[in-house]
């Protein structure tokens, strides 16, 4: 088999991290590589420096040479990616997922190293809704934008996931949901030219997740991404 880099990504909190968790825990025999990534933003609870993401500065992202890194701006923070990182993983894996924002998707799919990498690159887009749905629901809020009918979809989500974390719901955290909601959509609209699209209702709020397998939607999503990694 080929070596693949599986380049997931889909608006925040529609469910990436607990279905890269449950592929893990129901797969534990397939040995996958999934990279660290810098970002500027602070660290959720129980998220570790090292594990999670490097936690550093803004500063120090844009600062980062783009001959061994792959950096841009997502929504009101900064991203980079290691591409010695990513070298190593291919050397080491078979497969290597990374969970990451369409805006470095496009990036690192265009940078000269990733290039000469010796594996297919699969665009796996995870979105809360099919686009008829969303239209539905533009009806629904009174002819609501497109930006303002997938936001009234992941505002909750995203309210329910810092509620979750532990999250106090003050001014600052409010702001970040207001963001992350408001992007959504343009997320979206780039996702729809990737590969593969999976239709996701079960958000990371959701306790489908949390079985083993994972049950209704959720599990539905598992299977169909399950399907396009071993394609």
């Amino acid at each position: 088999m080929r070596k693949k880099i599986i380049l997931l990504s889909g608006p925040s909190c529609v469910g990436k991290t607990p279905l890269i968790k449950s592929f893990q825990r129901t797969h534990p025999y397939t040995r996958f590589g999934k990279p660290v990534l810098w970002t500027s933003r602070s660290p959720r609870p129980n998220e570790k420096d090292g594990v999670d993401y490097l936690f550093r500065s803004e500063r120090e992202i844009v600062e980062l040479p783009e001959v061994d890194f792959v950096v841009a701006k997502i929504r009101n923070i900064w991203q980079a990616i290691d591409l010695s990182i990513a070298e190593q993983l291919c050397a080491d894996f078979d497969i290597v997922i990374y969970d990451i924002h369409t805006v470095l998707v496009q990036k690192f799919l265009k940078h000269l190293r990733v290039h000469s990498l010796d594996a297919t690159k699969q665009r796996v887009f995870l979105q809360p809704a099919t686009i008829e749905e969303i239209g539905n629901l533009r009806t629904l809020l009174g002819n609501a934008s497109w930006s303002e009918a997938v936001a009234s979809i992941m505002s909750p989500k995203l309210m329910s996931r810092a509620q979750q974390q532990g999250f106090e719901l003050n001014e600052d955290a409010l702001q970040d949901i207001k963001i992350r909601a408001a992007a959504a959509w343009e997320e979206i609209e780039m996702g729809q030219f990737f590969e593969h699209i999976i239709v996701n209702h079960d958000g990371e709020d959701c306790a489908n997740w949390q079985q083993t397998p994972p049950r209704a939607e959720a599990g539905k999503t598992l299977r169909e991404f399950v399907r396009i990694l071993n394609s």
